[in-house]
C-alpha cells in the first residue's frame, strides 16, 4: 500500500467485540453498524506501530474526532503485529457525516501520514453488521477486556441454511433460558470481501475462560426434545460453512480514544 493510500485510509476514519454501548434490548437496539480498519505493522515494526496509534489517537481527540475509536489486538496465533481500530455503533447516514469531517481534518490525515503510515504494511476495511435480534448483550456481565470471536466462512448458496440454523438457535437462547447476565454474545455479517459471519462472546479477563458453563448442546437437546433433533440443527449449521477461525482479541484502552460516560 502506497503512502498516498494509506493517508487516504485514514482520513476516512478520520475499530475489535467490541462493541455495544449497552444492554441489546429488542425494543430499543442500537444502531446497525461497526466500522473497523486492521492495520498489520511492517516486519519488526510492532512497537513503533503501536506507539505511532497511541500517539495519533491523542492528536485526533485534541482535532475533535466525533467518534471515540477503540483498538484491539489478537493475542493468539502468530500474526500478533495487527492492531484493529473499530467505531460502533452507527447508521449508514452517520458515514456520510462523519466522512465530511473527516475531509474537513486535513491535520488528522497530515499526522497519520508522518507517525503512523511509515510503520503499516497493509491496511484493511470493513464494515460489520450487527444482528441484534439474534444477539444478547449485556454490559452487567463487564467491564469486558477480551473477545474471544469466531468467524465462519459461509459456503457459496448456503447462506439461507446458516442464517435459519443460526436464527432458530438464537432465539431459544433468548427466549428459552440460556442468555443471561454471564452469557453474552454478539453476532455480526462483515460488509467486504467474502461471506462471513462472526459470533463474539465477551470476558471480563482470562480467569473467566475457566468458569464450569453448562453444554449448550445439552440446552438443545433439552429444548427441542432429543439429541437428534438438537444435532440435526447443528448439522445444518457447520454444513453450511467452509472454515471458521478463533482469536481472542483485547481491548487495549493505551491504545484507544477515551469514551464519553
Amino acid at each position: 500500500m502506497t503512502k498516498k493510500s494509506l493517508v487516504r485510509v485514514l482520513i476516512m476514519i478520520a475499530a475489535l467485540v467490541l462493541l455495544a454501548p449497552t444492554a441489546v434490548t429488542a425494543q430499543d437496539p442500537p444502531p446497525p453498524l461497526a466500522e473497523m480498519w486492521v492495520l498489520v505493522a511492517k516486519a519488526d515494526h510492532g512497537d513503533e506501530l503501536r506507539a505511532a496509534i497511541k500517539k495519533h489517537m491523542a492528536f485526533r481527540s485534541e482535532q475533535g474526532d466525533p467518534r471515540a475509536w477503540q483498538a484491539y489486538t489478537p493475542v493468539l496465533g502468530d500474526e500478533l503485529n495487527r492492531v484493529a481500530v473499530r467505531f460502533c455503533c452507527v447508521k449508514w447516514a452517520d458515514v456520510d457525516a462523519y466522512r465530511e469531517w473527516s475531509m474537513s481534518a486535513d491535520a488528522v490525515g497530515e499526522h497519520f501520514d508522518e507517525h503512523v503510515a511509515p510503520h503499516v504494511q497493509t491496511a484493511e476495511h470493513y464494515f460489520e453488521s450487527m444482528d441484534w435480534s439474534n444477539s444478547h448483550w449485556s454490559e452487567a456481565g463487564g467491564p469486558y477486556r477480551l473477545f474471544a470471536v469466531t468467524e465462519f466462512d459461509i459456503k457459496a448458496g448456503h447462506s439461507a441454511e446458516f442464517t435459519a440454523a443460526m436464527d432458530k438457535m438464537s432465539q431459544i437462547a433468548i427466549d428459552q433460558g440460556w442468555a443471561s447476565d454471564r452469557r453474552s454474545w454478539l453476532w455480526a455479517s462483515r460488509i467486504g470481501g467474502s461471506p462471513q459471519q462472526s459470533i463474539v462472546i465477551p470476558h471480563r479477563d482470562y480467569a473467566s475462560f475457566e468458569q464450569a458453563e453448562d453444554s449448550f448442546f445439552r440446552f438443545l437437546t433439552e429444548k427441542l426434545g432429543s439429541e437428534e433433533q438438537a444435532a440435526a440443527l447443528f448439522h445444518q449449521f457447520e454444513s453450511s460453512t467452509s472454515g471458521s477461525d478463533f482469536q481472542i482479541w483485547a481491548h487495549r484502552e493505551d491504545l484507544s480514544m477515551a469514551e464519553d460516560d
